[in-house]
């Protein structure tokens, strides 16, 4: 992978890491475009930890209230995260071997929209986050390990289906994503290591955590605004390219 390769996947992980249109999916859709056969796995982990920088940039103040003043959601990460890491060690195996089949990517970002569109306009249950509400939140980004699920919008959309306040949907979408980054990370050291580690994956890290602050903020933004059906039709028109092109 050449210098430019990487600043261009850095830009586009951290639009899209927090944008809800699936980084992975347009990893292996933007990879498949520069000829690269191979998944990139050890280089889309560290685009993966420039963004999860980013998380801490914006909302250290919520990282450090989860162990003072609001332990409770503490304790609701803790269960969503166990519900990601059983669908995870179910599914896992085969989910990697989905990474480089673009039409298939296309197909879940048909799928991401649809998600994106009925959590924005459909509501079922009570306001606020309950133990039952963070374990699906929790499934729902173990799902979305599959390439072309976007984390924050499945997450996201669940949380907006099940009641969750649009802002809380997106913090508690976001501190969830610490524990499943640095999860992944010490996961790939304990398979052996990184295999082809260079000055890019440097350059991919640095990028898309700069990236990946200002699209934070501008999802947080959409969500204020309720537009986040956007994103849907988008994953959605994005998704019939990909499938009907590649």
């Amino acid at each position: 992978m050449s210098f430019l390769e990487a600043i261009i996947s850095g830009i586009v992980q951290g639009l899209t890491e927090f944008l809800p249109v699936s980084s992975s999916g347009h990893l292996v859709i933007l990879h498949k475009l520069f000829g690269l056969k191979e998944p990139q796995l050890t280089f889309n982990i560290f685009l993966h930890l420039g963004t999860l920088s980013a998380v801490f940039i914006v909302f250290w103040r919520d990282i450090i209230d989860i162990f003072t003043i609001r332990k409770k959601i503490g304790f609701f990460i803790i269960i969503a995260t166990a519900a990601t890491a059983i669908f995870v060690f179910i599914f896992g195996k085969g989910v990697e071997a989905l990474f480089g089949n673009s039409r298939l990517v296309g197909a879940m970002l048909i799928l991401t929209g649809s998600w994106l569109i009925i959590g924005s306009f459909v509501r079922f249950g009570t306001s606020g986050l309950t133990g039952f509400k963070s374990f699906l939140i929790g499934i729902a980004q173990g799902v979305a390990s599959i390439p072309g699920i976007s984390r924050s919008g499945a997450t996201i959309s669940t949380a907006l289906f099940l009641g969750v306040e649009p802002r809380n949907a997106a913090r508690f979408s976001f501190l969830l994503s610490i524990p499943a980054i640095i999860g992944a990370f010490l996961f790939k050291i304990r398979q052996g290591g990184f295999e082809g580690f260079g000055v890019n994956h440097i350059f991919g890290f640095f990028t898309s955590c700069i990236i990946g602050v200002f699209s934070l903020k501008l999802l947080l933004r959409s969500l204020e605004s309720d537009k986040l059906h956007f994103f849907g039709f988008y994953c959605i028109a994005a998704g019939l390219v990909t499938v009907i092109l590649l």
